[in-house]
């Protein structure tokens, strides 16, 4: 537990509230509830204290300051109601990509994008890996040798089955995948036990 939760602690501590809302609103969004309408009051809240920042009407640092204590409320409550869920096993094997899917993905991507400079949307941090991953427009994954600055192919953006999960990280090079949710956090599995392996940082 309280892998969302630190997740948005860090972003208010980093002084990324707008990230710390969005991740708040996207994991709260398919639970729905009192939670998710108070996310969406604050996500309100903050474009009002936004807009009249940005048309020169002051910046109002309480007003700021009520937005970040709110949103760390409500990343408490997400705590205390066991609303986070650790992957099961069964989540793991519904989630399994079909090799015809797969197939199907890349064909897409090949008859959708043209073959030019893919663009980075995102990247994929795994806590025991040096190496560098990034989500393409095109929902590909690519690996960035951090030294050598090489570049290779390595995965694909699998769509979710399940609601409680944004998508599934496919390494097409060693069939291993993840289950990525909607707070942007990368779940696997370690000898067949589910556990948080890194997180997903949107552009």
């Amino acid at each position: 537990m309280g892998n969302v939760a630190e997740k948005i602690r860090n972003h208010i501590g980093e002084g990324e509230l707008s990230e710390a809302i969005n991740t708040l609103n996207n994991y709260l969004k398919p639970i729905g509830g009192s939670l998710y309408n108070q996310a969406i009051h604050l996500k309100g809240s903050y474009k009002e204290y936004t807009k009249n920042r940005d048309m020169g009407l002051g910046d109002d640092k309480k007003e700021k300051s009520r937005i970040s204590l709110a949103v760390l409320n409500l990343a408490s409550e997400i705590e205390q109601q066991k609303v986070e869920r650790t992957p099961t096993q069964s989540d793991f094997k519904q989630q399994q990509p079909n090799p015809k899917d797969v197939q199907q993905q890349q064909i897409n991507q090949q008859q959708n994008f043209p073959p030019q400079a893919p663009r980075y949307i995102a990247q994929c941090m795994f806590t025991t890996d040096s190496m560098q991953y990034f989500l393409a427009n095109t929902g590909q994954i690519f690996m960035v040798n951090p030294f050598t600055k090489f570049t290779s192919l390595v995965g694909l953006k699998m769509p979710s089955r399940a609601p409680q999960y944004a998508w599934t990280l496919y390494f097409t090079t060693t069939n291993i995948y993840y289950l990525v949710d909607h707070a942007g956090i990368i779940w696997g599995q370690n000898l067949g036990m589910p556990a948080q392996f890194g997180t997903v940082k949107y552009f």
